[in-house]
């Protein structure tokens, strides 16, 4: 079966984290399907992985936790990570090889997001689906015809003539890999390890047969080994380090040769190779003056100290909405919305100041005042909050109301008409600022769509919380629970941290108002909202923290 796709894509001019964002429409075989986003950073194209295999109708998976995507191919599997500038693909036979790209890929809006021009090189030279791509027109055409069987070879890197004066050594900067492959045993140097002494460092390079050689030399602040007659498992070799002295490692498979690079922070005093004949270990020594140490140390105690107060959920923003000269919704028995937000936001904050001394509540208001959209997501983040909680009440034309329940939403452009009509009901507060269409004006059309997703950094949290907030409804409220929805709110624009907003009820339906305005009906919500919280702090901290 042969698959034809055309893209056309249409720049939208958009500058968010370091990177401009486009929308682009997809024809497949005459159809159109809806648009969407490819990033160009630095000059360079990026599209999203899932995306592309979805065009093709290849099945795939994701890895959450380790961020990595595994695609299956006609003749084997195929591996993505983010942050990683290495494909890697196991054949049916078990056979593992690999292709350093250009550049590094990169995650976002719960995607992997992967060089074009790298990855069609690697899809047109060793599959069956052939790319091809015009900057000129921004025309992407693919073709696939599905087989039973798809031919990869492996691709060597260029060959290092002396590991002393090399470059090819890799330069490019590679994150952290988590969960390697299980088949890295085939390798003769299949991992490594770094052992911290008081006089310097042990760096232990783990192999599965005895090595007779070994060349070594020191270039600046680089330690470049070369290990003859071995393979190399790349995937492990190739990672940014959190360790002191060394501050990355990277290798390359040169023809025989196994060439590694040792990236260090400070100068050494000296350094030597020695063989461990039990284990076949390689064991390169690395001498440091005391000075050195202490200072690795220091600065190492000052990173934990720092890290460990960023993998905690301790600051959460909890933002009433509406106030002051703005009532919000008004319900059938004439419930103002902005009292009953307030009264919800003040006792989720006491349940979590009561039993919760490690987390500081911050309101956006505390009162009953007006404060602007785009004041509310400063305040979050001028406290450096961690969790961005909008409360509100929904409401319809209807007087009484037939529509009833709550529902949780995510910053995302509007999937249903809905969710567009209750996001412009909590958007047009705007009208009651100064100087609004000005502040505003970039946030129209699809121009806020992408500002909205950009801002959605950690767009992986706001789904998990959400999802545990809509199960705690499900559970603790008498309201009919309508679950998690997406829509363009402008107060989550501005927080630079997961967030969702609460539509509490519908206040302008009989029995939701009565619940919602009742002191035990808004104390039943806010224990909903603290249990929800106190089970995403949990989940938070031991997913940063790994």
């Amino acid at each position: 079966m042969i698959y034809y796709l055309i893209v056309f894509i249409f720049l939208i001019a958009n500058q968010t984290l370091n990177a401009q964002l486009y929308s682009y429409s997809v024809n497949l075989n005459g159809k159109t399907s809806s648009k969407m986003i490819r990033a160009i950073q630095s000059n360079v194209t990026y599209i999203a992985v899932d995306d592309f295999f979805d065009i093709v109708n290849l099945p795939y998976k994701i890895d959450s936790e380790t961020l990595r995507e595994e695609i299956t191919l006609d003749a084997g599997t195929l591996f993505v990570t983010a942050y990683n500038p290495f494909i890697f693909f196991i054949n049916t036979e078990g056979k593992k090889f690999s292709y350093q790209m250009l550049q590094s890929t990169d995650y976002r809006y719960g995607k992997i997001f992967i060089p074009l021009k790298s990855f069609s090189d690697f899809i047109n030279k060793h599959t069956n689906i052939k790319v091809d791509f015009d900057e000129r027109t921004f025309l992407i055409n693919i073709k696939y015809e599905k087989k039973s069987k798809s031919t990869i070879v492996q691709k060597q890197n260029e060959t290092v003539s002396n590991p002393q004066t090399s470059k090819n050594i890799l330069e490019s900067e590679s994150s952290q890999i988590t969960g390697p492959l299980k088949s890295s045993t085939q390798f003769d140097l299949f991992d490594f390890a770094i052992e911290e002494k008081s006089n310097g460092y042990i760096f232990r390079i783990k192999s599965q047969k005895a090595v007779q050689s070994i060349s070594k030399s020191l270039s600046g602040n680089f330690l470049y080994l070369r290990i003859p007659n071995t393979t190399i498992d790349l995937e492990k070799f190739n990672t940014i380090l959190d360790n002191g002295l060394i501050e990355s490692v990277s290798a390359i498979q040169s023809g025989q040769n196994s060439d590694i690079k040792i990236a260090l922070k400070e100068k050494i005093q000296s350094h030597e190779i020695v063989r461990e004949k039990r284990t076949n270990d390689i064991l390169l020594l690395i001498h440091v003056s005391p000075d050195i140490i202490k200072k690795l140390k220091e600065e190492k105690n000052k990173r934990l100290s720092s890290k460990t107060k960023n993998n905690l959920l301790d600051v959460i923003v909890i933002d009433a909405g509406h106030g002051g000269r703005d009532p919000g919704a008004i319900g059938y028995r004439g419930t103002k919305e902005k009292d009953v937000n307030l009264g919800i936001a003040l006792k989720l904050g006491k349940l979590i100041e009561k039993n919760h001394k490690d987390i500081k509540v911050v309101y956006t208001r505390d009162d009953d005042r007006f404060i602007e959209l785009y004041r509310r997501g400063q305040i979050a983040n001028m406290n450096n909050g961690k969790l961005f909680i909008s409360i509100h009440c929904n409401s319809t034309d209807e007087r009484p109301g037939t529509r009833r329940g709550s529902e949780v939403y995510l910053l995302r452009p509007g999937r249903t008409e809905d969710a567009i009509r209750i996001a412009e009901k909590e958007n047009s507060v705007i009208k009651l600022e100064e100087g609004y269409e000005e502040r505003y004006k970039h946030l129209s059309d699809e121009n806020f769509i992408l500002t909205a997703m950009a801002s959605t950094a950690n767009v992986k949290h706001s789904e998990k919380f959400a999802g545990i907030l809509s199960e705690k409804f499900e559970r603790s409220l008498p309201l009919k629970n309508n679950g998690v929805k997406q829509a363009g709110f402008y107060v989550l624009v501005g927080a630079s941290m997961p967030s969702v907003l609460i539509e509490t009820g519908y206040i302008n339906h009989p029995e939701d108002e009565l619940f919602l305005r009742s002191e035990s009906g808004q104390q039943k919500l806010a224990e909903a909202i603290y249990k929800a919280i106190i089970e995403y702090k949990t989940y938070y901290e031991k997913l940063v923290s790994k």
